[in-house]
């Protein structure tokens, strides 16, 4: 008998070692149920987030600059690799592989964004979304990190015009507004709320 695992794309070359299989339509590793694998790595699991609001942002595209306190603190760190790998796979699936912004479809190199809400009078950055995004719309998503990283910024400025419909000028002010946003945000040491992700039977490594 077949078992599909949650095996996290950083240990692809471990389970295609021990002969694990990639189902492409499912996106998911399988082997037999003897196989030593299964003692690695749990059975694979439909998952849902509870409490999750998948109409907060819109599928607008927009330059959402994360404050500095919460660099590197994310679902994808502060959990463990197997959790994200479910929860990661889930927001795909139920998009059907396509840019919840742009609309396109691809059959990998889709990314689990995290789109959150910033209260000013309590401090609380809560997570309310996961989002699918392609490469390019995350990129966008993430403008600072791409320029500091010197991604291609044309590609990504001619992107935003598209999508959203701006021309230059309007191009420049919504990147006004968004570093004006970030510089607000960067005022507070914000108290991350991951509830979303806790109430979902995860639990969090570190904080």
């Amino acid at each position: 008998m077949n078992m599909y695992l949650n095996i996290p794309y950083c240990d692809k070359k471990i389970a295609k070692k021990y002969g694990a299989i990639w189902d492409k339509k499912e996106k998911k590793w399988y082997c037999e149920e003897t196989n030593e694998l299964c003692n690695l790595y749990s059975v694979y699991k439909e998952i849902e987030l509870i409490g999750e609001d998948r109409s907060f942002g819109s599928n607008e595209l927009f330059i959402d600059m994360i404050p500095k306190t919460s660099y590197f603190k994310n679902v994808r760190t502060l959990f463990k690799k197997e959790d994200w790998n479910l929860i990661r796979h889930h927001i795909y699936k139920r998009t059907d592989n396509r840019c919840e912004c742009c609309g396109c479809k691809r059959s990998k190199y889709l990314d689990a964004h995290e789109r959150w809400s910033y209260d000013f009078e309590t401090g609380i950055q809560k997570l309310e979304r996961i989002i699918a995004l392609c490469k390019l719309c995350h990129s966008a998503t993430h403008y600072g990190h791409s320029k500091i990283m010197k991604n291609n910024i044309n590609n990504i400025n001619e992107h935003l015009k598209k999508i959203k419909n701006i021309n230059d000028e309007e191009l420049d002010s919504h990147i006004k507004e968004a570093r004006n946003i970030w510089k607000e945000r960067n005022k507070i040491q914000w108290k991350l709320d991951f509830s979303i992700i806790t109430n979902s039977g995860f639990t969090i490594l570190s904080l």
